[in-house]
């Protein structure tokens, strides 16, 4: 994946339905390893993908251990779309449809 950074947030295995902390590789802002919660503000410059001035983006991002740690199996639920709304992460949801285009990163919602 090269470059990425994480969205740490409450995930929900698919087979055993428990809840557990996931993380979230993506590749937007400055990507540089760094690490992000649901509110949290993008940081911008360096190893830049995408552009601070883009009002809404959705973000693809892929679950970094796709194990649940409570019931040990493969969870189903590994592909994610996170929502960016001015330059801040607000949510975060299980992807339904790959439409990403381009290198994959991310998809411009409204400029």
């Amino acid at each position: 994946m090269g470059s990425y950074n994480t969205l740490i947030t409450d995930i929900k295995c698919s087979n055993c339905n428990a809840s557990f902390e996931g993380k979230i590789q993506f590749r937007y802002g400055n990507t540089v390893q760094l690490k992000y919660r649901i509110g949290d503000k993008v940081e911008w410059g360096g190893n830049q993908i995408g552009h601070p001035n883009e009002r809404k983006v959705k973000v693809y991002g892929i679950l970094e251990s796709e194990q649940c740690p409570v019931c040990g199996k493969e969870n189903e639920n590994n592909e994610f779309d996170i929502f960016v709304e001015n330059r801040v992460l607000v949510s975060v949801s299980v992807m339904q449809k790959y439409d990403y285009e381009g290198e994959g990163n991310y998809m411009v919602l409204e400029n």
